[in-house]
């Protein structure tokens, strides 16, 4: 069996993560399967001669299509988070459900895809063309991307409670619209998704240790005050800091 990565266009980079290609004459053995990160959203091409499978994922590959392999050439691109959502105008609650076939998704679009595919000579061309349908897609959709791009990564790096208002004033758009797009490709709304990031870097500092009192830990992350901390905590994990710096998470 041979495995490589291929390069991504600089231009769909912050599109998607990685482009995975896996060759062999021979069905590939569970222990061969490269280790990849999951619940990654992908596109996947199962390629044989002149067929081609196209499948969209929101989530993790499931164990039965790697086994569907056999002698065929995958081509996997996997997206980075939230990506694959407004570049497809795929809701998330759509892609959570079940893989998505390309010719269910858009006829059209798909015919025209595998006819290119059939024509492509080499494992090589049949990635450049998925490529360009990607760029195409990306393109395509390219403020919707962006919404969700800039909105995601905005909040993971300031999770703060103004950080909404910043983003509405300078995306230009109103709340419902922007709350609209943000939870059909998120799947939650962006109150929520600031919540979760709010509590992950106070929970980062609290288990590194860095910090003399909960108070501390809270200010540093946006609290209002220590109660107010302790109760997200408790929300997300059903326990308090102090009986997790005691016993752990295991506690409840």
């Amino acid at each position: 069996m041979q495995q490589w990565y291929s390069k991504i266009d600089p231009v769909l980079k912050d599109a998607v993560q990685t482009i995975l290609i896996l060759d062999s004459a021979d069905p590939p053995e569970p222990e061969d399967l490269p280790i990849f990160t999951n619940g990654m959203s992908a596109l996947l091409c199962t390629s044989r001669g002149k067929e081609n499978r196209l499948s969209l994922f929101g989530k993790t590959i499931p164990a039965e299509r790697w086994a569907e392999w056999g002698d065929a050439t995958l081509i996997v691109f996997f997206f980075k988070p939230f990506a694959i959502g407004p570049a497809f105008k795929i809701p998330v609650q759509q892609l959570k459900n079940e893989a998505i076939e390309l010719n269910r998704w858009n006829p059209q679009k798909a015919m025209a895809l595998t006819i290119q595919l059939a024509y492509a000579q080499s494992t090589a061309e049949k990635v450049e063309v998925l490529h360009q349908f990607i760029l195409s897609q990306v393109t395509a959709n390219q403020r919707e991307c962006m919404i969700i791009r800039y909105a995601t990564d905005k909040i993971l790096e300031n999770p703060e409670t103004d950080v909404l208002a910043q983003m509405l004033q300078e995306l230009n758009l109103t709340e419902r619209t922007f709350q609209r797009i943000f939870k059909k490709y998120v799947g939650i709304t962006a109150s929520e998704y600031r919540r979760i990031c709010q509590f992950q870097m106070a929970f980062y500092q609290l288990k590194s240790g860095q910090f003399d009192k909960l108070t501390d830990v809270a200010y540093t992350n946006g609290y209002f005050d220590q109660s107010h901390y302790i109760r997200s905590f408790k929300e997300f994990t059903a326990t308090t800091p102090n009986d997790y710096l005691q016993f752990g998470l295991r506690k409840k």
